[in-house]
């Protein structure tokens, strides 16, 4: 199930503090890490919040955590109501960035070009072909931005 998937990663990341999240509004991931908390990390289960607050538990047992408590959720109306609006804000979050590297390093023999190519491909981004962090080599020409065409 694919729903399945995208949540247990979702929420995963929002546990682990996942660099991807870290480029969306902290008003956005601080109310996502609330609402997760929430529904996770309850009182009554202090041997479950304690494994998947662990720095050193292996990604793997959080996973097979989350992915238990999303089986008992699943016929929660309320949870999976609120589950599909954060994952459709978590996806129009991450749909506002494009062409984005970050901390990457990036050696290439020839030419490097970071960018839309063709026409235009629309401004409503909140990142558009950024570099943060990293080292870009390369043997050939760099460049960084769209390729418009404009008749």
């Amino acid at each position: 199930m694919a729903l399945l998937e995208t949540a247990t990663k979702y929420i995963l990341d929002l546990l682990t503090d996942n660099e991807e999240l870290k480029k969306f509004p902290k008003e956005f991931t601080d109310a996502a890490v609330k609402w997760v908390k929430s529904w996770f990390l309850i009182p009554e289960d202090p041997k479950t919040n304690a494994k998947l607050e662990d720095p050193n538990k292996p990604m793997e047992v959080k996973k097979d955590i989350i992915q238990d408590k999303l089986e008992d959720l699943k016929d929660n109306a309320q949870f999976q109501k609120e589950l599909t609006e954060l994952l459709a804000a978590f996806e129009q979050h991450r749909t506002r960035l494009k062409n984005v590297v970050y901390d990457a390093d990036i050696d290439v023999k020839g030419s490097v070009h970071i960018g839309d190519k063709g026409s235009a491909s629309g401004e409503h981004y909140d990142e558009k072909n950024v570099i943060k962090g990293g080292s870009i080599n390369a043997g050939g020409d760099f460049r960084l931005g769209d390729d418009v065409n404009v008749e």
